[in-house]
C-alpha cells in the first residue's frame, strides 16, 4: 500500500504542470538573424511576455539562442543534428532533412484550433500547409520583383520596361554610360546571389518557364529546367554576362553583397522581396547618400507570358516546432499570439521610444523604424495605426499581387528521392554557370540534359508524372 502511495505521487510530480509548481515554462527560440546580443532583440522578447501574458493570462519565458556561425541551413541542421535542439525553429531551407527524421511537429492540428493564425492565412499558405505540415510563415508571397535606381532610371529615360527587349535595352545603357558619375564606363546593371533565382523571377514567365513541371503535348510532365525554354533563357543570360551587364561575381555573392552594389550606386536594379525588404532597400540608400530617392518598381519581363509563380507545395522557410519539445502546446500559443493585433503591434512597430512614439493616443515612426522589421509573423492586410510601409514597399506588393497569376506545378520530393533530387539540382547548378559564363557553348544542351537525368532526373521524373494531375 505505502509503495503505491508513494509511486502515485511521483506520478503526480511528474504529470503537475510548470505553472502548478511556480515555475515558468521557457520557450526556447532560435532564427537567424534574432540574436540574443540585440537590445532591440531583448526588448522585443520583453514586450511579447508582458502582452502574452496580458492576452492569454499565460506566463512565458522566452529564451533566444544564437544562430550558428557560417551558412544558417547548414549549421542550424549540425546543430540540431547533435542534439541541442530549441523549442520553435527557424528555417531557411534543409528543413527536409529534418522532418524527415521525425523531428518536427505536425502543425496542421494546431492550426486548426488555433484562434489567430488560421484567420490571417492566405489560400497558398493554406495549400503548403496541406502539402507539408511543419513549417508555417505568415508573410506575403516570397517572390521577388524588379526595382530599379530611380536616379538610373531618370537618366535612361524614365520609361518603364515591359517586355525582355526592354529591359535588355535599360540595363545595356546603364553599363555603358556614367550614371554613377565616377568618370569611368564600370557599372553593372544587375547581379544576383549565388545563382540565378532572384532574376528568374523577372524573366521565366517571357521564356515560357511558368511552372516547375511543363506538360508536353503528349501529356507528360517534364522538369522546366532541363526544357529548350530554359535553354532560351540560359542563352540570354549567357548575352547578359558576356556583356557585363550580368554581374561577373554574381555566383559567389550573398544578400548583403548584392545590397551593397546597390546602395553604393554599382548596380542599377535588383530583384528583390516586395514589401518590407524592399523599404529596406530604401532607407539604407539613402542613407547612404549616393544620389538615389527611391526604387522605381517594374513588372515582370513580357514575353510567351507575363507574371510570377506560386508555388504552393511547401513553406520554402517559416517557423518548425520541435517534437521533442515538452512545451509544443505553449510554444504554439506564441506563435498563434504573434499573428493577433496585439502580437502583430508589437512584431511591426517595433520597441516603443526607439522605432515609434505615441503621443496623445497617436503612433507615428521614428528615424529608426527602417531598421525594424518582424521576427516572427507579418500578416498580410494587417490594419495598424500607422502604415508601416513606404512608397517603394507598397508599389512593390501591390506588383507582386497584380501579377502573381499562376499557381506551380510542384510537389514536396519525398524522402526515398532526396539523394536523387540532390544529385539532380548539383548538375544543374554546374552546368547552368557554365553555359551561363561562357564556359560551355548552348549546343552542350543535350550533353546537360543527359547528365540531369542519369543523375536521378529520370526516377524522378517517373514520380512527377505519377503524382501531378
Amino acid at each position: 500500500m505505502m509503495k503505491a502511495l508513494v509511486f502515485a505521487l511521483v506520478l503526480l510530480a511528474i504529470l503537475v504542470p510548470a505553472y502548478s509548481q511556480g515555475k515558468v515554462p521557457e520557450i526556447r527560440v532560435i532564427s537567424k538573424d534574432f540574436y540574443p546580443t540585440d537590445p532591440d532583440n531583448l526588448a522585443h522578447i520583453a514586450n511579447i511576455q508582458k502582452a502574452f501574458k496580458a492576452k492569454t493570462g499565460l506566463d512565458i519565458k522566452i529564451t533566444l539562442l544564437n544562430a550558428p556561425e557560417g551558412s544558417y541551413p547548414e549549421k542550424l541542421n549540425l546543430m540540431l543534428l547533435s542534439g541541442d535542439i530549441p523549442d520553435i525553429i527557424y528555417f531557411q531551407g534543409n528543413d527536409e532533412a529534418i522532418a524527415n527524421q521525425g523531428m518536427l511537429v505536425d502543425l496542421r492540428p494546431y492550426v486548426d484550433k488555433s484562434q489567430w493564425f488560421k484567420k490571417a492565412m492566405l489560400p497558398f499558405n493554406v495549400k503548403r500547409l496541406q502539402n507539408y505540415p511543419y513549417l508555417v510563415w505568415l508573410a506575403p508571397p516570397r517572390l521577388n520583383t524588379p526595382a530599379i535606381r530611380s536616379d538610373w532610371f531618370a537618366k535612361w529615360g524614365g520609361k518603364l520596361p515591359n517586355t525582355v527587349d526592354d529591359y535588355y535595352a535599360m540595363l545595356k545603357k546603364f553599363v555603358t554610360s556614367d550614371y554613377d558619375g565616377n568618370g569611368k564606363i564600370d557599372s553593372i546593371g544587375i547581379t544576383d546571389t549565388g545563382n540565378t533565382a532572384r532574376i528568374d523571377f523577372l524573366f521565366n514567365h517571357a521564356f515560357g518557364l511558368t511552372t516547375t513541371w511543363l506538360k508536353d503535348s503528349s501529356g507528360k510532365y517534364n522538369y522546366s529546367k532541363v526544357s529548350d525554354f530554359e535553354k532560351n533563357k540560359l542563352t540570354f543570360y549567357q548575352k547578359l554576362y558576356k556583356e557585363g551587364i550580368l554581374d561577373h561575381d554574381y555566383i559567389t555573392t550573398k544578400w548583403d553583397g548584392m545590397e551593397d552594389k546597390l546602395y553604393t550606386a554599382k548596380i542599377g536594379m535588383v530583384v528583390g522581396t516586395p514589401g518590407l525588404v524592399t523599404d529596406i532597400y530604401e532607407t539604407k540608400m539613402a542613407k547612404a547618400g549616393k544620389g538615389n530617392e527611391y526604387l522605381v518598381i517594374s513588372p515582370p519581363a513580357k514575353g510567351i507570358a507575363q507574371g510570377f509563380t506560386v508555388d504552393v507545395s511547401k513553406e520554402s522557410r517559416g517557423y518548425a516546432i520541435s517534437a521533442s519539445s515538452k512545451n509544443k502546446d505553449l510554444a504554439w500559443k506564441l506563435l498563434d499570439f504573434m499573428a493577433s493585433d496585439e502580437g502583430q503591434f508589437l512584431d511591426r512597430l517595433g520597441i516603443e521610444g526607439v522605432h515609434h512614439v505615441t503621443k496623445d493616443g497617436k503612433v507615428s515612426l521614428t528615424e529608426k523604424f527602417g531598421s525594424w522589421y518582424p521576427r516572427f509573423s507579418e500578416v498580410v492586410g494587417w490594419k495598424g495605426p500607422v502604415d508601416v510601409l513606404g512608397k517603394g514597399g507598397r508599389e512593390s506588393l501591390a506588383m507582386a499581387v497584380k501579377y502573381a497569376t499562376v499557381e506551380d506545378i510542384n510537389f514536396v520530393i519525398p524522402k526515398d528521392l532526396a539523394p536523387a533530387w540532390d544529385a539532380c539540382s548539383n548538375v544543374y547548378k554546374e552546368w547552368s554557370f557554365k553555359f551561363i559564363s561562357g564556359e560551355y557553348a548552348m549546343d552542350k544542351w543535350a550533353d546537360f540534359a543527359k547528365a540531369w537525368y542519369a543523375a536521378g532526373g529520370d526516377k524522378v521524373t517517373e514520380y512527377a508524372n505519377k503524382t501531378l494531375k
